[in-house]
């Protein structure tokens, strides 16, 4: 009935790579476990958590720690809970973490923590999702007191916690505040975002429910994709974010909302569109990287435009990228599987050691254009926003004034990406012009 999608038959692993991307061992001791969540404290201390990526589809309590980036990982497990599944993993430092368990047998489900780095891992009681419905999705600790954690809905409603003391006493979240789920609507584990006290969660319905307040009220809102997609979101600010269409035959669509979720609308992809994992990369205006394990489609790309144009970074194509993480622009990991051989010492993780830089800071309230790259060889890239529903005029001359180019545009997309090719034009200077409505921009193109 439920909702794990990430089952990847793993048939061969590479771990020659561009130097951007430095392969690093998890320590899970069996072969092809996968990454599947990823909590990062900052740019040393990181958890994670592993599933079965064999294909065999066993329920594995699996988690690995660092305090040193990822130079090093610690691998150990849950005890005592051999029927469950973890969905994901929450942590405030090296020591403590909180793992939401589940079942998909109508067992219920159970949140444990530790506060000795996994050696011990105690429930916590008062968050009950018991069973037959109790099913937990997210959790997520803004420091060591204060957190919040969801699941499928139970007793009638989505049953959501929140507490103020690390988890000794958890208050369910009354059905009043929280807007009615529809009929065969649940969550999905590791699908929320969290932007200061804001929390969101996607279901299975196309909706995302969201708070303002750590998880005591609710709103909820159509993202605009059908009703059967499973929605994963992302938030990079209070305003911008991303849903994500995580189907079980996805295409990797996107929608994206400036106005923390009340309006959505679809994104113009171009590039290769990975469909596995999604980070924003923080201190980036629009910067983010999107991973894929599809062996028919596998890599990992980056964004400078907000998930509009994906440029693949070099050497990883072929490659099964997983949950992806990013703590600051030289600073992301992206999961990977275990070595079928040596599984403790290969494989599991890839940590980016380059630097990513952002060029693109639009803001969609404006409407603005940017144009990148510039100078180029004579392909530009025309970033579009703010003018959804107007009629744009892009308009470019040469030299001595002629027009060279233009074409009329009408979209219904919050922004978009218009393609211009002059390099039959020439190498010179040139003046791209871009109106709508009173509002004139003017800007110098390079062809070189």
């Amino acid at each position: 009935m439920k909702k794990i999608f990430t089952l990847i038959i793993v048939l061969t692993f590479a771990y020659t790579l561009h130097a951007q991307w430095v392969p690093q061992a998890t320590g899970f001791s069996l072969p092809s476990v996968g990454v599947n969540y990823i909590s990062a404290v900052d740019q040393n201390v990181l958890w994670a958590t592993g599933y079965d990526g064999s294909g065999g589809g066993a329920n594995l309590q699996v988690f690995t720690r660092t305090n040193n980036g990822g130079d090093t990982w610690t691998a150990g497990e849950i005890p005592g809970y051999s029927a469950y599944g973890v969905s994901m993993i929450s942590a405030v430092d090296y020591n403590t973490a909180w793992v939401p368990l589940y079942t998909e047998n109508a067992q219920g489900g159970v949140l444990v923590k530790t506060t000795d780095g996994g050696a011990t891992w105690t429930v916590q009681t008062t968050a009950a999702f018991s069973a037959p419905d109790g099913f937990p999705n997210v959790v997520h600790f803004w420091n060591a007191n204060d957190g919040f954690c969801m699941g499928d809905p139970n007793g009638g409603y989505f049953e959501i916690y929140t507490t103020t003391d690390g988890g000794n006493n958890w208050v369910r979240t009354p059905q009043a505040n929280i807007p009615a789920q529809l009929s065969g609507e649940w969550g999905v584990v590791g699908y929320y975002s969290v932007v200061g006290d804001n929390v969101w969660f996607g279901t299975n319905k196309g909706r995302i429910y969201k708070s303002a307040d750590k998880g005591l009220n609710w709103s909820v809102y159509a993202t605009g994709f059908a009703a059967t997609v499973y929605t994963d979101v992302r938030f990079k600010d209070a305003n911008h974010g991303i849903a994500l269409d995580r189907g079980q035959s996805t295409t990797g669509a996107k929608r994206e909302t400036f106005d923390g979720g009340a309006t959505w609308a679809l994104i113009n992809q171009t590039g290769v569109v990975y469909k596995e994992g999604f980070s924003w990369v923080p201190g980036l205006a629009n910067t983010c990287v999107a991973t894929g394990s599809d062996q028919a489609l596998p890599g990992v790309a980056y964004s400078i435009d907000g998930a509009h144009t994906w440029t693949e970074f070099n050497g990883t194509a072929g490659i099964q990228f997983l949950f992806t993480k990013w703590v600051d622009n030289s600073h992301g990991w992206a999961g990977d599987f275990t070595d079928a051989v040596t599984p403790t010492t290969l494989g599991g993780m890839y940590k980016y050691n380059g630097v990513l830089t952002d060029i693109l800071n639009v803001d969609p309230k404006q409407g603005d254009v940017k144009i990148y790259p510039n100078p180029s060889t004579g392909e530009f890239t025309f970033a579009i926003i703010g003018f959804e529903g107007k009629d744009v005029e892009l308009s470019i001359y040469n030299a001595v004034g002629q027009k060279v180019y233009n074409k009329m545009s009408n979209e219904s997309l919050v922004s978009y990406n218009q393609v211009v090719d002059l390099t039959q034009l020439g190498a010179g200077i040139y003046v791209a012009e871009v109106q709508c409505g009173k509002k004139l921009i003017q800007q110098k193109l390079i062809v070189e």
